[in-house]
Parts: C-alpha cells; structure tokens; sequence
C-alpha cells in the first residue's frame, strides 16, 4: 500500500497542486497515490492523472445549483441524514477500503463534507494515520452567522500554508502554530507568464476582440455564507450597469470567467439585459490563466484569482459585498481597487488608470501570499517526508 494518498474532488486545482507533490515525492522512492472524489461533485476524473476514483460515476450534474440558503457545497449539505447515510453506506467503507494502512492521508479542506467525516473516521479507525491539510484556495474569516467547522482545524499532523498572510489567518483561528507550516502552493511552482500572455493573445484573436477587456473573474459566494445566488448575479448586473459609460467611451469590452461551480449560462443572461450586451463576452471552458493574461484588469468578489492576477501583474478591483464590505485584504492593503455597488463608475475609471503605489502593493501583497514560489513542492514533500519519519507520538523512526 502507498506511504501517500492524496484525497481530491476538485479536479483543476486540487489535482494541479497535489500532483506536483506526488511526483516530488515519488522521485524521493515515497509511495503515492491520488484517490479522486470528483464523480461526487459531477466532475469526470482526468484518465491521464492516474488517479483511483472512489465513485465509478457521477452522482449528479456538473452544474446543478444550490437551493437558496442551502450553504456550503449545494446539494450535499441539503441534509445532514442524506449525507451521513451516504457516508455510512458507502463513501466511508468504500474510503477506508481505499487507504488501508496509508501512513499520511492529505486532503484540501478538513471543514467540509465529506472531509470531516473523512478526517474523523480516521481519526477513530486508523489513529496510526497521519493527516494533512494542503491549502486550497485564499483564507479569510467566515461570516458571525457561520457556526461549523473551522478551516485547518482537524487535520492531525500539518497545515501547508500558502504564504504569511495564510499563517496569520490561521493562527486566528486558533490552530497551534506548531502545526502550520509556511510551503507556499504547488499549483503555481510551474507558472510560466509569458507563455500564458501568448495564450491570452491567441485568446483575444479568437474572440475578435478589439482590445484588451476587463476580466470579471467570479466564485460562487453564495456557498460561503454571503447572500444568495440572486444576490450574486445582481452584483455582477450592477457592475455591468456602473461600468457602461466608462466602457462604451473607451471601447473596452468584458469576459468573464466563471467558477467551476457556476453556470456560465446565468451571467450570459444578466450579461444579455445589461446597457452593454455588446461588449460582454462570457466564457466557458477557456482556462483561467488564458483570461487571466488576455486581460488589461481583473474584478473579483472573494477569489482566488485575484491573487494570481496580481501575480500576472494586473490592476486588481474588489465589488463591494453589501453587508459585508471587502471580504479578503485586498484592498485593505491597497492591493486593489474598491469598487462600491454605490460608484460602480468611480471604480472603475480608478481601476484603468495608473497608479505606482498600488502596483508597489499588489507585488508586496503576492510576496505576502505566495512564499517561495517554484519551490513549494519541495517545501511540502519536505513536510510530507518528515511526518514519516515520525511515529504517530512524534517519536522520529530509525
């Protein structure tokens, strides 16, 4: 049996920051093995990872939306009954089965189904595993309403932190901070700009473009507790609405990138009843980096694109959240732009002009968030090699 699962569901950036890993530490004689949950999401299983599925078909449609007000993760957290009895029939057995006398278990998320149930099965029945928990996207507080579990904080052994910022995040949270360990992501070691800037010229050739666009690059903030799904596409309508005067006087147009979770299809409609259907384009399966990189500037709500828009150099703005104001520091370290849902305009006419100060800042903000980039599958394979040097007590083996 392999000394390494890697346990995912998520089969872009799940899978594009633990393979790298598990090929760092293959090369290292360490057993591997990718287990894949994304048949349990609606997503199919990348044939070339290698990857072993823990279901052998989907169990529902890629993009079937969450009821209003139905939190985290849409359809499975509809009900806590349904959900553990899928666990206990059959997710759970089929798991354990799976990872048999696996020494360190790595997951993304330790706060969602059906990880905690994951994390605390093993816990019960196998207190010799080791678990760890590599960051998947940008931490931020979760809003007073939300009472479930808190990010980073089962996982037995390590948090394999992104950078600083993370670090302090987490050390809010109250996870011992002997258990963080500062890694950077994986996902970004191989990042070649330059490439991907000649991606995004062949992008903007395809699509007739005339000149560089606005990204609007969404997430689904619905399933972390801010609003509703309407709610979300009122923003993106409001932003549309705003941003028209300053867009149709300069001729630059809008794509938008939506979350795996999303459907595309939603925002072609607001897109479609907006002052400026025209100049919006919305996109489907172009890869995030292309758009990123075809882009003259970037909006988010919470993402983490934001931070890798920074990375390619792009003025970043940030939508105000009603009722929530900013929700990631982005702009509370002048690495972005604000952009209020009452001065949509201003924001905007802000976000295309220059400014030295605030690019100064978005270089500062990404040292911030990406420690040691083209190194972090070395820093956590490192991690990784050293939980199994030690025994379950933190006896180191010989």
């Amino acid at each position: 049996m392999p000394d390494v699962a890697f346990v995912f569901s998520n089969p872009r950036h799940h899978l594009e920051m633990m393979a790298p890993v598990a090929e760092e530490l293959t090369r290292r004689n360490v057993t591997c093995t990718l287990v894949s949950l994304a048949e349990m999401r609606g997503f199919e299983t990348p044939k070339q990872s290698g990857a072993r599925r823990v279901l052998p078909l989907n169990v529902r449609r890629r993009r079937s939306t969450p009821s209003e007000g139905s939190g985290e993760e849409g359809t499975w957290r509809r009900g806590r009954l349904a959900k553990q009895l899928v666990w206990t029939l059959g997710l759970g057995p089929r798991l354990r089965w799976m990872l048999h006398r696996t020494r360190v278990i790595v997951v993304p998320n330790d706060a969602v189904y059906p990880y905690i149930e994951l994390v605390e099965q093993l816990r019960k029945s196998k207190p010799q595993a080791r678990t760890v928990l590599m960051q998947e996207g940008i931490r931020f507080p979760l809003p007073e309403s939300y009472t479930g579990p808190r990010y980073g904080s089962a996982v037995s052994a390590a948090v394999c932190a992104w950078g600083e910022g993370s670090k302090d995040f987490f050390v809010a949270s109250k996870v011992p901070e002997s258990r963080i360990v500062v890694t950077g992501t994986p996902r970004l070691d191989g990042l070649d700009v330059a490439m991907w800037k000649a991606r995004g010229q062949e992008l903007l050739a395809t699509l007739k473009l005339s000149a560089p666009p606005i990204a609007f690059l969404s997430n689904p903030i619905e399933l972390q507790g801010y609003g509703s799904k309407a709610q979300k596409l009122e923003l993106f309508a409001r932003f549309l609405a705003g941003a028209a005067p300053v867009l149709k006087a300069r001729n630059i147009p809008v794509i938008v990138k939506n979350h795996l979770y999303e459907d595309p299809n939603d925002y072609a409609r607001v897109a479609a009843a907006s002052p400026i259907p025209e100049l919006v384009t919305v996109l489907d399966s172009v890869p995030i980096f292309a758009a990123i990189a075809a882009a003259r500037a970037a909006v988010v709500l919470t993402s983490t694109v934001g931070l890798e828009a920074l990375t390619f150099g792009l003025p970043l703005g940030v939508m105000e959240i009603p009722g929530h104001d900013f929700v990631f520091e982005y702009v509370q370290r002048g690495a972005a732009v604000p952009i209020r849902v009452a001065s949509v305009t201003r924001g905007v006419e802000q976000l295309l002009d220059r400014d030295d100060v605030r690019t100064a800042a978005g270089k500062a903000f990404v040292e911030r968030h990406l420690h040691d980039q083209g190194r972090a599958r070395h820093n956590v394979a490192d991690v990784i090699e050293r939980i199994l040097a030690t025994d379950p007590h933190g006896t180191t083996r010989r």
